[in-house]
């Protein structure tokens, strides 16, 4: 994931390669055969352009550029900090495609200086660009953070979309970098819709492959964050402008390759990756695409046991990354190949690659690097090695453990900043309106000045210039209940914000407790007491340690999905869902605790009970309401669900008289954490927004139903 991550950061300043140049030169152009020192400076501005596309394939073409450009500077003289800092930067871009990254952050360091002396916004803007991934590839993060600070600035009081389209992607790489998905995310959208507007239309090959490059990397952004429909979507529409750009286009292939390999359509990530193939076939070195579609294919055919149709891809990513003398690539093929062994049964040759990739994987991916203990610990057991096997597998829970820590962490801080984000946005626009006002009002008081000195020289013009102030007074007075009125709403907007924080804090506090304190209570009897862990002891504890796990994982999805559905603009996807097969997946999902309580569960839900709404609101709704029926039903009862027409019910023995406190309680607004039914006021929120209606009913058999009816 870092590795990835690494790359999608770096594409924002790769993307500036690609920019086609204004005027093409096969040879320097002849100064002497301009008068103006402007003419001279403009000529070898577009001389020095010219090596951006790289048209001649000169292996020297960016030294040539560097040096140029080191001239226009010279050329431009301390005079001239404007053109100073276009020569700047690109003798900054020179250094870079040569590898020199430390010349190349000072050349476009020179640039964003006199950029400032220039006062030239869109310079600067450009300078910071630039600076934000040359700077994180030489991992300095403070300037990192001045450089977006500075763009920041300028992105929040500008209306040249030129600016704003690169700076919101710039913004967008930022924050990907900090791993705040959510906040990238709305940047890169922002920075798409603004190169929408021309892409339909236009025929410049810069702003096609523009667009393609922000499309990839907002697909990214969705599948960090597991939405590969929505990523897929979003790869196919840039799909059509990647052919502005080899490269570009190489990109594009590369990705397919993974998102249906993820997906699990093998078929299409086949066919993309003898595409991608070919299209690398005369490459005069080794495509990372390439050696990255093998191991995503790779991996697909070992998660399905089916080891040897993994062999030949294992293969191919094996010697593409030894050819290739990555450390990123060959630590991933050592994974893959690693995982192939093991599949195979030759542990030892499994443990040896693993062991390998280990210590590039600790600084690189920390994802990848539990990947590996994990693996290391399976392949520790095959070997028959069952203390080193406990030993890895113990570092695997420590280190997943401090992995979704920060994950949450990541993620309150991403929603934090998003808020604030939005906070400020809609500041800056309060503060325009403020100031589109005070001119009308200075207009105004400039008005009734000029009517108040003419009418001193006529009387007839004193009653007309009271009917002047008198109007004036009554528009000041609108004004003024317009400004009461909308402050108002904020007021109403920051108590309904208020109510919801305290809301998830109480329902983080009330759900979360439960499952982290049995992982910690096995995380102890597993230090304290390891003897007891040996055979199927040992294989019940791992599996209670996964069940645990996957409970507090999808506690703190419902949680996530449940303070986003609070949020303004927050909407649920309606598209037909067939309910049954969310049941069953439940239901096995459950299993462990009905099997703990001996409970009989009937299945009688159709098979083809579809409803339009929302699946992941449905999956909330409908485990919070079988939970609730496991948990209050005696041991050895039963439990039935069934459906009718458009309601989904389950019934189990119970307690008289629940449905009616049942009831009474889902109309509570007030949330306490240490109250009853926290769990189904959350579950009653959801339904509300997928049209959906919650209610309980007693049968006079003691039955108790929970009844879930799609309003039609």
């Amino acid at each position: 994931m870092q590795a990835k991550k690494t790359q999608q950061v770096l594409m924002i300043f790769w993307a500036m390669l690609i920019l086609p140049a204004k005027q093409v030169f096969s040879q320097p152009p002849d100064l002497s055969q301009f008068h103006s020192k402007a003419d001279k400076v403009r000529a070898w501005i577009s001389y020095c352009e010219s090596f951006r596309m790289n048209n001649n394939k000169g292996k020297n073409n960016f030294i040539t550029m560097e040096e140029a450009a080191l001239k226009g500077v010279e050329l431009a003289g301390a005079e001239d900090p404007y053109n100073r800092s276009r020569f700047f930067f690109y003798a900054g871009l020179g250094a870079y495609y040569q590898v020199k990254f430390d010349s190349a952050q000072y050349f476009v360091y020179q640039s964003l200086y006199d950029a400032q002396k220039a006062k030239s916004a869109e310079l600067i803007a450009g300078a910071c660009v630039a600076l934000i991934p040359m700077n994180f590839q030489l991992r300095q993060q403070d300037k990192v953070d001045s450089c977006k600070d500075l763009l920041q600035s300028i992105i929040d009081t500008t209306k040249n979309e030129k600016i704003l389209q690169d700076g919101y992607s710039a913004m967008g790489s930022y924050y990907q970098q900090k791993s705040y998905y959510s906040t990238a995310q709305d940047y890169l959208i922002k920075g798409i819709e603004i190169r929408k507007k021309k892409i339909d239309t236009t025929t410049d090959a810069k702003l096609k492959a523009d667009y393609a490059i922000q499309c990839y990397l907002l697909s990214k952004q969705y599948q960090n964050t597991d939405v590969l429909d929505k990523s897929l979507a979003i790869l196919k529409e840039g799909s059509g402008y990647a052919n502005a750009s080899p490269l570009v286009s190489i990109r594009f292939l590369g990705s397919f390759v993974e998102i249906y390999s993820l997906m699990g359509n093998i078929d299409s990530a086949l066919a993309y990756e003898k595409e991608l193939e070919a299209a690398t076939k005369n490459s005069p070195t080794v495509a990372s695409e390439m050696v990255t579609a093998n191991m995503n294919i790779s991996q697909y055919y070992l998660s399905k046991n089916l080891a040897q149709k993994a062999l030949p891809f294992v293969k191919k990513a094996d010697s593409l990354s030894a050819v290739s003398k990555s450390p990123m690539l060959i630590y991933q093929a050592q994974m893959v190949s690693g995982r192939y062994y093991e599949e195979t049964g030759d542990p030892g040759k499994s443990i040896s690659l693993l062991m390998m990739a280990l210590p590039v994987a600790r600084q690189i991916s920390k994802e990848q690097y539990a990947d590996i203990l994990k693996y290391i610990a399976v392949a520790q057991k095959k070997a028959g090695n069952l203390n080193e096997a406990i030993n890895y597998y113990e570092q695997y829970l420590s280190f997943s453990d401090s992995l979704i820590k920060e994950k949450i962490s990541r993620n309150f801080a991403d929603q934090e900043t998003r808020y604030q984000t939005n906070q400020k946005e809609q500041r800056i626009t309060a503060l325009n309106k403020e100031n589109r006002l005070n001119v009308l009002e200075l207009q105004n008081a400039s008005r009734a000045k000029l009517l108040l000195i003419i009418g001193l020289g006529a009387l007839g013009t004193i009653s007309l210039l009271l009917y002047f102030i008198y109007r004036n007074k009554e528009k000041n007075n609108k004004l003024l209940t317009g400004r009461n009125n909308q402050l108002d709403a904020l007021n109403q907007q920051l108590a309904i914000a208020n109510d919801t924080k305290a809301k998830l804090f109480g329902i983080i506090s009330h759900d979360l407790r439960s499952p982290v304190s049995q992982i910690v209570q096995w995380l102890r009897l597993q230090k304290e007491k390891p003897e007891m862990l040996n055979g199927a002891a040992l294989q019940k504890h791992e599996e209670k340690m996964k069940s645990a796990s996957e409970n507090l994982l999808e506690t703190m999805e419902d949680i996530l999905l449940w303070s986003k559905s609070q949020m303004q603009h927050f909407e649920p996807q309606l598209i037909p869902v067939n309910v049954s097969s969310l049941v069953a997946k439940e239901l096995a999902f459950l299993h462990p605790r009905i099997e703990e309580k001996n409970i009989l569960v009937k299945n009688d839900v159709a098979d083809r009970f579809i409803q339009d709404t929302d699946e992941n609101f449905v999956t909330v709704i409908f485990r919070n309401l079988l939970q609730n029926a496991i948990k209050y039903s005696h041991d050895g009862s039963s439990i039935l669900i069934s459906n009718d027409g458009n309601s989904l019910f389950i019934t189990n023995l119970t307690d008289s008289g629940k449905a009616e406190m049942l009831n009474v309680l889902l109309q509570n607004k007030q949330v306490n954490s240490k109250s009853f039914g926290l769990g189904l006021q959350i579950a009653n929120d959801l339904a509300s927004m997928i049209h959906a209606k919650i209610s309980f009913i007693n049968k006079s058999d003691g039955m108790l139903t929970a009844v879930l009816n799609w309003n039609k």
